[in-house]
């Protein structure tokens, strides 16, 4: 079982590898449907969750390419086609790979990764939780829907945060498994 969780994981690689060397839009659709009809049933959901996270990243990548496209007279379809059928591509394989994939199995060789898996997954958690503590903190103070400036400045303070949070704990942990030998394979 775990032999097949690591197969599984690097054949993940191997396809992001190959996803960033194709430049022909037919050949990455014809893997992304090759990818839809091999993810079995759920696919559609797996669809959305591929598309949920990237989806407004492409619409603003595509309207500045549009944009500027527009401006300079110059053909930018085909780059945009590329773009949008790769970066599609590329987070459908992540969230078959997160869906089909037990990291934990994984990594069973290689004890050094399974460690950075434990440090990942523990700031993912404290992320969330500050995420949701800000969130909770904003609706608990306000009594009306907060305006656009509002939620930006909130998301700024969230991201702040968070990034001081991470740095400062990744010391701590990575201090904690050093004087633990953890880190000195």
């Amino acid at each position: 079982m775990t032999a097949s969780h690591s197969v599984r994981l690097v054949l993940y690689l191997a396809a992001v590898v190959a996803v960033t060397l194709v430049h022909d839009p037919r050949l990455l659709a014809l893997a992304l449907a090759v990818v839809l009809l091999a993810s079995g049933p759920g696919r559609a959901a797996l669809l959305l969750r591929a598309l949920r996270p990237v989806l407004w990243v492409l619409v603003l990548i595509s309207g500045g390419y549009l944009l500027m496209g527009v401006l300079t007279r110059q053909p930018v379809l085909d780059a945009l086609v590329l773009i949008n059928v790769r970066v599609l591509l590329l987070a459908l394989l992540t969230a078959w790979m997160v869906h089909a994939v037990n990291l934990d199995r994984a990594l069973v060789r290689w004890p050094r990764a399974r460690r950075w898996l434990v440090i990942v997954r523990g700031q993912i958690l404290l992320f969330r939780r500050l995420a949701q503590d800000y969130r909770l903190a904003q609706r608990s103070r306000t009594v009306l829907a907060p305006s656009l400036r509002q939620r930006y400045l909130g998301s700024a303070a969230v991201g702040l945060a968070a990034l001081d949070k991470g740095v400062h704990n990744a010391e701590l942990v990575t201090q904690a498994m050093r004087s633990r030998g953890a880190l000195h394979d």
